[in-house]
């Protein structure tokens, strides 16, 4: 029989914020005796163990919570926790310290935190979640997060090494052509610029006066449930330096209709067709499984079709 009093001597000796008896024994519903045996080995001297603690007690700390509302990520029940604990061992909670602590900056750590809150939040998508955000902790537990530097054989989050992928698609209008590229932020996400340039001639346009958007990771769910009409609109604005740019994607009879738009210049626009909305959609869908391996393209599309039925009124 599970001992929780025992289990937390356990913990303290091996230097792990014990958290409160209820979010103890939960923890051990969902680990069972992997929970149990691991402490043994991790007391006997096994690295890898102690790893595996590491990941799940630093994680259901209640700061964790705490970083992930100031961090605008949902408040994650216990059994998320443990899984991202679990899959991700202490990294995930010492990255998101690192984060917030520098205000949060769009850089590798802020892509990294949000695929592995994804991708534990998927895992655990058909799972009960009865469980609230977690318990306070017991004091003794609080400080060790702050000073804890993982062992050596854990690295950061690394940045991907492959470079830009140059494939494209371009979608010709009697006035306007439109270019879709696979392209990569400065943060080595995939994701599609889209640039749009007016005719300057027969079978001719001028690209050095092209209007140029890169999406956000974030815009690419609703800009593809648009091409696949499972919404019916959808605007990506603040683009720029100034924010001076934006896009409308709009579905119309028979066609996607997008406008490229840019202060001070003519808004460039036209009709995206079946057959070239066809190709469009299957390079979104390759970059957003490229932020996403894990994912299948069934289950890719399944995630899209959701949140677009979030932005119809």
């Amino acid at each position: 029989m599970f001992n929780a009093r025992v289990t937390s001597s356990d913990l303290l000796r091996l230097k792990l914020p014990v958290p409160s008896t209820e979010v103890l024994e939960e923890i051990h519903s969902l680990e069972g005796t992997k929970l149990t045996s691991s402490i043994e080995r991790a007391t006997a001297g096994d690295a890898q163990s102690k790893i595996y603690l590491q990941g799940i007690f630093f994680s259901v700390l209640p700061v964790v919570n705490e970083r992930l509302a100031t961090a605008h990520l949902a408040p994650a029940s216990i059994p998320l926790l443990v899984a991202i604990g679990r899959t991700e061992g202490p990294i995930f909670a010492k990255a998101l310290k690192r984060w917030v602590d520098n205000g949060c900056p769009e850089n590798d750590d802020a892509g990294y935190l949000r695929r592995a809150y994804d991708k534990a939040m998927l895992s655990n998508i058909n799972c009960p979640t009865t469980s609230n955000a977690a318990p306070a902790a017991n004091d003794s537990a609080n400080a060790p997060l702050d000073v804890y530097e993982p062992d050596s054989g854990i690295d950061e989050p690394q940045k991907q090494q492959s470079g830009k992928n140059y494939v494209n698609r371009h979608v010709y209008g009697g006035k306007v052509a439109v270019c879709f590229s696979a392209d990569q932020t400065r943060n080595k996400e995939h994701t599609i610029r889209i640039e749009a340039a007016v005719s300057s001639g027969d079978r001719s346009y001028n690209w050095d006066d092209k209007i140029a958007i890169q999406l956000s990771p974030r815009e690419l769910p609703s800009f593809l449930a648009t091409l696949l009409q499972i919404q019916s609109k959808f605007e990506g604005k603040g683009h720029g330096a100034q924010n001076e740019k934006w896009f409308v994607l709009e579905v119309q009879p028979g066609k996607v209709f997008l406008s490229m738009n840019a202060k001070g210049v003519a808004s460039r626009s036209l009709p995206i067709g079946p057959g070239d909305c066809y190709q469009v959609i299957t390079l979104v869908m390759e970059q957003m499984l490229k932020n996403a391996p894990f994912l299948t393209a069934d289950t890719l599309l399944s995630l899209v079709k959701r949140t677009g039925l979030m932005a119809k009124p």
